[in-house]
Formats: structure tokens, sequence, C-alpha cells
């Protein structure tokens, strides 16, 4: 589908969805425990990766339904002689599964689609292979079988947070004690701490060590809860939270301040240049703000790096965006996804190392936004529409269900002015 938005301030109120990040690992975590009924809630909307994990999830054999805004999760029960799963264009959904394939599956057939097929596996595949697991093929499909006979497992921690998030699930259910060195710095550990939070809920001990961590695992210690509620996702409500900002006056909630989510730095990073936000309870009041130019480093928060872009492009002086060497490898390369975007939108920007300068404008001029399949790069550019001169089209719209297919349901709801073209 593509839209033509009409530029339009948004006001009014927006309820966070629940957190991808989360869900993806509440959902493994229930279904490798021993535990047979497990009640996911504040689950009211599942988008395409969530989807992706959960029928690689029943193909392993767990019972996952879902009802009203919750989801109920029976765990695994025998090991399969062989399956086929299909992670489709969730990363998540490949990286944090491929270590777990062994332990409940004699042999599956694991295959993927979409830009997800040129993004980096080969690091957790070669150590894996190291540990006794056998790999076929050199593109997807692959087959994967063997059994992992090691306790040590060596990767590097800066091409995919997600390699050691995979690894800490793997070690789980490891009866022995198993240690996980990284051999290059951790980026994005925001997400391994919420791995290890999500473990510590369900019984699983990890100690952190320099360069390593610990796992005391073995499936019989999981001592899964009832009931786990899935808070919300900070790194799209980022984008009303800006809309917030750059129009009138927008509130958010369902946001655990406490959260771990890396994202959660998008309330301090705008206060810093000028955001008018408060919060109360689970909820953020944002409006109309003027911003000042800033320089950010991604490396532990890339996503949101399209949105901030924004800001930046819509705020006084030259911003200087760094960090974003693992950008090339997203849904798309979003250095360039993110440069188009706000090229065709009039703004002033050039590309540096691994990163974007860019000098804010009062307004930009509105046009053509292709939307590179990325659910951040359509969302990023919607709400760009709120300080445009004339309106935005944006092309293949359908890339948000990836995270939050209800995006553009949530915008209209706001205010937000749109036509469909296509």
């Amino acid at each position: 589908m593509d839209i033509k938005i009409i530029p339009n301030d948004l006001f009014g109120e927006v309820k966070a969805i629940p957190s991808k990040s989360v869900l993806h690992r509440a959902l493994i975590a229930s279904s490798i425990s021993q535990k047979q009924n497990i009640k996911l809630s504040n689950v009211d909307m599942i988008s395409d990766d969530v989807l992706a994990t959960i029928n690689c999830l029943q193909a392993l054999g767990a019972k996952i339904e879902t009802e009203s805004n919750n989801i109920y999760v029976r765990s695994i029960k025998n090991i399969s002689d062989e399956i086929y799963i299909d992670c489709k264009e969730s990363g998540t959904t490949l990286r944090l599964l491929l270590p777990l394939l062994s332990m409940f599956s004699k042999s599956t057939i694991v295959n993927c689609k979409g830009s997800l097929r040129d993004r980096p596996i080969i690091e957790l595949i070669d150590t894996l292979k190291n540990s006794g697991v056998c790999f076929e093929g050199e593109i997807f499909p692959i087959k994967v079988s063997g059994n992992v006979t090691g306790t040590h497992f060596k990767i590097k921690g800066d091409i995919s947070s997600q390699y050691i998030s995979g690894l800490l699930l793997l070690s789980a259910l490891m009866e022995q004690q198993t240690t996980i060195f990284l051999t290059t710095p951790l980026e994005s550990k925001n997400y391994v701490d919420m791995t290890i939070d999500i473990l510590r809920d369900f019984g699983i001990t990890v100690k952190e060590k320099e360069n390593s961590y610990v796992v005391f695992g073995g499936r019989r210690l999981f001592k899964a809860p009832n009931k786990y509620i899935v808070e919300g996702d900070w790194s799209n409500a980022a984008f009303f939270i800006v809309a917030g900002c750059l129009g009138k006056n927008l509130k958010v909630n369902g946001l655990n301040f406490n959260s771990i989510q890396g994202d959660k730095q998008i309330i301090e990073m705008l206060k810093k240049i000028g955001g008018n936000l408060d919060n109360s309870r689970d909820c953020v009041f944002a409006s109309k703000s003027d911003f000042t130019s800033f320089n950010l480093d991604f490396t532990d928060i890339p996503d949101l790096f399209p949105m901030l872009s924004v800001v930046a492009a819509l705020s006084r002086g030259t911003s200087i965006l760094s960090g974003g060497k693992r950008l090339k490898y997203k849904e798309s390369n979003r250095i360039e996804s993110t440069f188009q975007m706000l090229k065709n939108l009039g703004a002033e920007v050039e590309k540096i190392d691994c990163g974007l300068k860019i000098t804010g404008q009062e307004f930009l001029n509105g046009g053509i936004v292709n939307s590179f399949n990325d659910h951040r790069i359509v969302m990023a550019a919607s709400i760009a529409s709120i300080r445009c001169k004339k309106p935005i089209s944006i092309i293949n719209t359908e890339a948000v269900n990836k995270s939050y297919p209800k995006f553009i349901q949530d915008f209209e709801k706001v205010g937000g002015n749109i036509n469909v073209i296509r």
C-alpha cells in the first residue's frame, strides 16, 4: 500500500504496543520451560516478526493460542525427528532459535526470506559448529542436526547482540554450567540484559563476568511464572513521543519507566535538546518543543536512528549521528535509507563514516519516500510529515507490519491525515 500524508499536527492519546523484543524472549522461554500452561498478558497486537517466532515454536512442538489480549503457551514436550521452520524476515527469530534447534529436533530445515538472507549469521553458525552442531548448505534453506557437546562458547559481541541472547537461551537448557566468552566488545548490551532478566524471571541464574557470561541451567530449573506481563515497547513509542514534540500534545501510555529496554533513553535524550516532556506513572506527555542540535552515538540504540535523524533535520544547528556500523545490516541499509528519506524531503544531510551529518531547519519540503521495505523508515517519514510544507507520499507502507501493524491506524486516530494512493 502506498499512501499520501497531508501535513497535520497530531494530538490525543496512544497506548504503547507490547514490546516485540520482550515478547520474542518470553514466548521462547515459556516454550522451552517445563511448565505446561503460561499466560502472557498485555499482548493486544502481534507483529509479523512475533508471528514468525510463534509459528517456529509451534513447529518445534509448543502449543500456542491467542485469546483477547493474552497468549497461552504450553511448552515443548518431546524431541521431533525432523521439522521445517521458516523465520520469514525476522532476524530475532532466526538468531534466538537457531542455537536451540538441536535440543528439540534431531533434524531441522531452516528457511528465511527477503533481506534476512543477507544479514549476518555465519559467526553464530561457526560457534555452534565448534560445539558439535552440524550444518548442511551454504545458503538458505539450511539443515541443522547433531547435538551440542561443548560447555564453552566463543562469539563476537559487536556483530549482533542476538547471537549472545540465543546462546544464553541454549545455555539455560544445558545441564552443565556453561560459559559464553565475548571475543570483541559487546554492543547493544541492553538486549542481552533483557534476555538475562527474562531468564531470571523463569528461574535461570546468569552471572556476568568480564567479557563473559556464566549460566547455571538445566530445563528442570525453569520455574516459569503462571502469568507474565509483556511491557510496552519504547522503540515504537518513540515515534509518537517525538510526534508530540513536533506538533501539539500527545500522551503515550502503557510504558515501564524501570524497563531494561535501551530505547527508554529517548526521554532523557529529547529533554537535553529542548523536548517538553513530562511523565506520570506509565505515561509520557509530549508537547511542542524547540529542539537544538546534538551529537549522538547509536551503537547501543540503533533502532532510534531514523526517528532521531528526523529530529536532527528539524533542530537548530548541525547534528552528528554516529556509531551506525551495524545499521547497514537491518531491514535496509538504514544509514542509506534514512539518508535517502531525508534528502527526498528536502533536508540538508550528508553521509559520514557510519552515520549522518544533518543541519536542521524549521520545516522540510515534503516529497516521495521509498520505505526500502523498512518499518522504521515508514514510521519516521510519517512523523516527519508534521513539519512538512507539502504532503509526503510513502511507497510500500506494509513494511510496518514487521513490528507495528496498527501504526497507520494509530497515526490516524491522533489526527494523521492519510489518503491511500494504491
